[in-house]
């Protein structure tokens, strides 16, 4: 560790896991002591403006997610963060989530905490998500925002990051919009202002971070949930950051740090057990957050991320296997694996592999992607199992509700993808005659039908 002070503050409580040089100020005292002097100057009226601006795009985008049962569970989990510690001036804390497959969350100097619908699908309990609301909560107290806008760190790094992260959405026939829903929430409010989305999203300096880390332990501490928590959540992000390409990668994501983070998490969560932890039951923190996991997976189906949709699916079929819904985001998810196996092989985990991913990414159509997939044995059987499996899963969710309509619409996707047209318009069929007429996808599947009735040589009914 570097001859600095970790200090973990709360109120009145400080934690000292280090030996400072006697005399000396550490930069965790001059952070500490810049955050209690902080008075507010030109340029962070301007910071403060423009993090205001990038709220009201997200709302206008509609890239909020606005759910009556998760936005309630998130502020109250938010709510005990915060605890009693009193507002800093010109902040309005807001715990809000974000449409983006992303595993991400940020706060901006303003108090608007974001976590995206991939962060939420990723985590497993309440306290995992309470590290991370203490994490993010801690720079919106300690003023790390407006103080990184003002050194000269941030405005070097910044035409960088911000090239990178354009280079990272290109544009092209062969990727329409599919790959561009990956990271939007960075790209949008990057376009509204680069200066503030930075360091929110890409990481302030390793003393604010750290210091960020030592007052979420001490907030989620204080708040009954288990430090521990923190420590899980630094492994889940860097395991799951192996199943595919992700365009771009923020703080969260940062795998050097998340194995420093994750054993001073472990440290101090050796010492700071609560009495009656809360917040560590996985069906009841799924059950909250089921709205951003369902709008995850549909994200990830868009995206080309059919590996990750078949995990977040999964995860909410088993621990509710007799909801319908979540059998036919399962099942959709294996559909649209294709020729594509569950998981990476061991040759597409390598530098080589993840590099060849990273071309055909962006420069295939899915369809070419799937094409030059089926042209190997492993392809073919991959195929013919997902397929199995998907009609299965479609099968299931109907055993238990007949009249679910959805699932007659995927085995009839199903069915045509795999050129059973007769099987493929009795389903389509079915759909029809349960949804109205007024329904948005009906004419499109009475299209559907029509075309599956032709190919199957069966007489189209006229209107």
């Amino acid at each position: 560790m570097h001859r600095r002070v970790a200090r973990l503050k709360c109120a009145a409580q400080i934690l000292v896991f280090s030996v400072t040089i006697p005399g000396a100020i550490t930069r965790a005292q001059e952070l500490d002591k810049a955050a209690t002097d902080f008075h507010f100057t030109d340029v962070d009226n301007q910071v403060l403006h423009d993090s205001k601006a990038i709220d009201q795009q997200y709302l206008k985008k509609g890239m909020v997610l606005q759910d009556p049962q998760l936005q309630p569970y998130l502020d109250s989990i938010g709510k005990r963060i915060i605890g009693n510690r009193p507002t800093p001036d010109q902040v309005e804390f807001k715990f809000l989530v974000l449409r983006d497959p992303m595993v991400q969350a940020f706060a901006l100097p303003n108090g608007s905490v974001y976590v995206t619908t991939g962060l939420l699908s990723l985590l497993q309990n309440e306290s995992q998500l309470a590290a991370v609301l203490g994490h993010e909560t801690a720079h919106v107290f300690e003023r790390h925002g407006y103080l990184e806008n003002r050194s000269v760190r941030k405005k070097v790094l910044t035409l960088n990051i911000i090239q990178i992260v354009a280079s990272a959405a290109p544009t092209g026939a062969n990727l329409s919009q599919s790959v561009q829903l990956f990271g939007a929430a960075v790209l949008l409010g990057a376009s509204v202002s680069s200066g503030v989305i930075v360091a929110s999203v890409f990481g302030y300096s390793r003393e604010m971070e750290h210091q960020a880390d030592s007052d979420g332990l001490i907030a989620m501490s204080n708040a009954s949930y288990d430090p521990m928590a923190m420590a899980k959540a630094f492994e889940l992000l860097d395991q799951d950051s192996s199943l595919e390409y992700e365009p771009i990668q923020g703080f969260y994501r940062d795998h050097p740090k998340l194995t420093e983070r994750r054993d001073f998490a472990l440290q101090y969560a050796s010492t700071h057990k609560p009495n009656k932890p809360e917040g560590d039951d996985e069906k009841t923190y799924a059950d909250n957050v089921s709205a951003a996991i369902c709008a995850e997976i549909q994200l990830d189906l868009s995206s080309r991320r059919e590996r990750t949709a078949v995990d977040r699916a999964s995860r909410l079929n088993d621990l509710f296997p007799d909801n319908p819904r979540y059998k036919v985001l399962l099942a959709d998810s294996y559909r649209a694996l294709g020729a594509k196996t569950k998981l990476p092989s061991p040759d597409e985990r390598t530098r080589h592999g993840e590099a060849e991913h990273r071309k055909e990414y962006f420069s295939m159509t899915p369809e070419e992607e799937q094409k030059k997939l089926l042209e190997k044995p492993e392809g073919q059987a991959a195929l013919r199992d997902n397929e199995t499996m998907a009609e299965q899963l479609y099968k299931s969710a109907l055993q238990g509700s007949p009249n679910y309509a959805d699932a007659h619409r995927g085995l009839g996707f199903l069915f045509e993808q795999e050129g059973k047209y007769g099987e493929a318009a009795t389903e389509y069929q079915s759909y029809l005659s349960i949804v109205a007429a007024t329904s948005m996808d009906h004419l499109r599947i009475e299209r559907r039908l029509a075309a599956v009735q032709k190919l199957a040589g069966t007489p189209v009914p006229t209107r």
